[in-house]
């Protein structure tokens, strides 16, 4: 998407959207300079792809992606967990979502339940096969290097936000209010020292990445 910035020059920006992470507010906080983005108006461009997918996408195009700025948002992946679990059972037939296969299942599983089916790389899953995956997944390359230039954290995405506002001198205004919360309980309660090793052994990548832990905030890049 093409931003005005405050210094009458205008700064090409791509939005890579891993789901869960506070999309809604940044869609919102661009909007609606996001519509002319390549990501929406490009049909093979839609949806929850990954930087190697963006890439694939943009050279089918005759495009550089690395002509634009990247930016992302990460999120604890313990709370990552809590929030898809509750976001897609109550995701009637999976229509938001388009994850039907989990929602038939996750409509009937305690968390503890939802546990066993994240650790069985076997169990039924729609093919998009987003939440067996990292979260860096989206973001790095094949040698597992981080390939966006920004990576902001959902905990603390306002202020960071406003950060990179300031240093890109983008000229537009994050609002205040954050949208689309799923789950407003603490995430921690619904772990068991079990569940915590599971997620902890499925996101190392992650954690290593994006310095979480399983109760601290992220160490702000």
């Amino acid at each position: 998407m093409q931003l005005p910035t405050t210094d009458s020059n205008e700064l090409s920006l791509i939005y890579l959207h891993i789901p869960k992470c506070g999309g809604s507010f940044i869609q919102k906080t661009f909007a609606p300079y996001s519509e002319a983005c390549p990501t929406i108006q490009w049909d093979d461009a839609r949806g929850h792809l990954t930087y190697l997918e963006y890439l694939r996408v943009f050279e089918n195009h005759g495009e550089d992606i690395h002509h634009n700025q990247i930016m992302t948002v990460v999120r604890n992946p313990w709370a990552w967990h809590v929030s898809w679990f509750n976001y897609v059972r109550r995701d009637r037939w999976g229509k938001r979502s388009g994850l039907k296969v989990e929602h038939k299942l996750f409509r009937r599983m305690s968390f503890d339940d939802y546990l066993n089916w994240l650790d069985d790389d076997n169990a039924p899953q729609s093919p998009q096969g987003y939440l067996k995956k990292q979260q860096s997944d989206w973001v790095c390359d094949e040698e597992g290097q981080i390939r966006v230039d920004h990576v902001l954290h959902q905990e603390c995405l306002l202020q960071e936000l406003q950060t990179l506002i300031a240093q890109l001198k983008i000229d537009v205004s994050p609002t205040a209010n954050r949208v689309n919360v799923s789950t407003k309980d603490d995430y921690r309660s619904y772990y068991s020292q079990r569940g915590i090793d599971l997620v902890a052994s499925r996101h190392r990548r992650d954690c290593e990445l994006f310095g979480y832990k399983f109760s601290d905030q992220p160490q702000a890049s």
